[in-house]
């Protein structure tokens, strides 16, 4: 199998949704699907069987279409369980669900999915609960454009081999996006950021990917990256979260938790320095 992808499973995700974007992620004969449903010690066993029929459901559907589906359950820190697993199997993509504004209000103070992408060895697919489908209802071909949110530094393009990747599997438009930063006050880093730009994106032109570069001096960047979705039809957005250590620059994590929580499409993110746990 080429590609692995670990979709943990809590009993809100939906069903249809899920399976949606299971099939236009990656292509069957080469992937293999495994299903992770942790059990925190504090739940009593009464949750993990309440949880056996939505996990059956996508479980069977995907074994129906011929998918190679596992199933896995463990009991412990959902954070530390799911990111175990992803180095243990390896996964080469996590597929996450948000569960709302209101379950991401706690992402800067260690939500799951905010530990997940910080230590995940691979790129994170996160789909929101209350707005995972395409807009227009398709069901095939769901990834025509993709917007990168780029802010000049080396770790912001830490995401840039993997939209290659990406672009390339679904052919697909690239869109890099980058509003100028309220600490660029000096016209040669301001220079400096776009050439910088403007060379990733001749690069990933040569590759055979058609590439629009489009910079604008707003210095508000989570509301140009929410008004790029809906004006431009964004159908992913890919971009890195690399926190707040050292300089105090747009794409932290306070951006991409903004970005998660408002943005009408799924997300590809992947931390540019994970921290990953020590596998026993």
């Amino acid at each position: 199998m080429e590609q692995t992808i670990l979709i943990p499973i809590d009993g809100t995700e939906s069903v249809v949704e899920t399976l949606l974007y299971v099939r236009s992620l990656t292509p069957r004969e080469s992937t293999k699907v495994v299903l992770l449903h942790v059990t925190p010690e504090i739940e009593s066993n009464s949750a993990a069987v309440d949880l056996e029929p939505h996990i059956s459901t996508i479980y069977d559907q995907l074994q129906y279409e011929n998918w190679a589906v596992e199933r896995e359950t463990r009991m412990g820190d959902p954070v530390q369980e799911i990111v175990k697993m992803a180095i243990l199997l390896p996964a080469t993509l996590i597929v996450m669900t948000t569960h709302g504004r209101s379950g991401l209000e706690r992402i800067r103070e260690g939500s799951v999915t905010e530990q997940v992408l910080k230590q995940s060895p691979c790129p994170v697919f996160i789909l929101h609960s209350a707005r995972p489908a395409p807009m227009d209802e398709r069901t095939e071909d769901l990834f025509k454009r993709i917007l990168v949110p780029l802010d000049g530094s080396d770790a912001s393009s830490a995401i840039l081999g993997c939209v290659e990747k990406f672009a390339k599997m679904h052919d697909c438009e690239v869109v890099l996006f980058h509003d100028e930063l309220e600490h660029a006050e000096y016209k040669e880093q301001k220079a400096a950021i776009k050439a910088k730009l403007q060379e990733q994106s001749v690069t990933l032109a040569n590759s055979g990917l058609k590439v629009t570069l489009d910079m604008t001096t707003y210095k508000r960047p989570i509301r140009e990256i929410l008004e790029r979705i809906d004006t431009l039809k964004i159908d992913l957005v890919s971009m890195a979260s690399h926190g707040t250590g050292g300089d105090k620059i747009a794409m932290d994590e306070c951006v991409t938790a903004e970005v998660i929580r408002h943005a009408n499409c799924p997300l590809l993110v992947w931390s540019a320095e994970p921290q990953c746990p020590v596998v026993d």
